[in-house]
């Protein structure tokens, strides 16, 4: 199947069948933005991997943020548990993956 991943269009499109590992290779930006294009019940999919793009993507920039970015992960999560306003759920794998951006961003940061 050939799935076009560089629009947030093609990854809402292809939600469904993307892995894991594909949905950790996208940018930020189009996580975001295919989320304003799936139902709400699809949401939850997204966002473990929005949260670890923008973790990544924020520490690879400006690797000082390293430190506040992880200490926020998890009252993040129990912020959202209690504010019920959020597009997603909270959820563990959005902890995970969210200090898994934070050192993907550090790596990414001494690489350059």
């Amino acid at each position: 199947m050939d799935r076009n991943l560089s629009s947030s269009e093609g990854i809402a499109e292809a939600l469904l069948s993307l892995s894991g590992s594909d949905l950790a290779q996208i940018p930020h930006a189009l996580l975001y933005n295919a989320r304003t294009k799936v139902p709400k019940e699809q949401q939850n999919l997204i966002s473990p991997y929005e949260h670890r793009a923008f973790a990544r993507e924020a520490v690879m920039e400006d690797p000082l943020m390293a430190l506040p970015i992880a200490a926020s992960v998890i009252p993040y999560q129990l912020y959202k548990a209690i504010d019920g306003r959020s597009r997603s759920t909270p959820s563990i794998d959005q902890v995970l993956q969210g200090f898994m951006g934070v050192g993907e961003g550090l790596i990414g940061a001494i690489r350059k």
